[in-house]
């Protein structure tokens, strides 16, 4: 699943450089592509704890106790994931500072906020 993942950012990264004005594109999809990395990597964290938690669960013969941290990580991933996606979309304007100075980059990133908020 992360080899396919990879493989999609970098067919995102060729199809961005084919576009009209591909250094503003391709600076606005990194600014996008580092964001939903850091997201990412909460759900990364939260999916190897749950593995151990869960595996120690079974290992010692508690199945409802598994049961109930799977069903407590993808409650919480879930919340976390809704709550960060409305942060970027409230500060789609001001997000992209973090990275660069430029106003048209800026822009574009504000546009693709949408779209980075949904793939959450």
């Amino acid at each position: 699943m992360l080899c396919l993942e990879t493989w999609y950012f970098q067919v995102l990264v060729i199809i961005a450089g084919l576009l009209p004005n591909p250094e503003i594109a391709l600076d606005s999809l990194s600014v996008c592509m580092t964001i939903y990395g850091w997201v990412f990597m909460i759900s990364v964290g939260f999916n190897a704890a749950a593995s151990v938690r869960v595996s120690n669960e079974l290992g010692a013969g508690n199945p409802k106790s598994a049961f109930f941290s799977v069903w407590v990580v993808t409650g919480l991933s879930t919340t976390i994931s809704t709550i960060l996606a409305v942060v970027i979309l409230c500060l789609r304007n001001h997000i992209s500072y973090l990275f660069t100075d430029g106003e048209a980059v800026s822009d574009a990133v504000a546009d693709l906020c949408p779209l980075l908020a949904i793939t959450y």
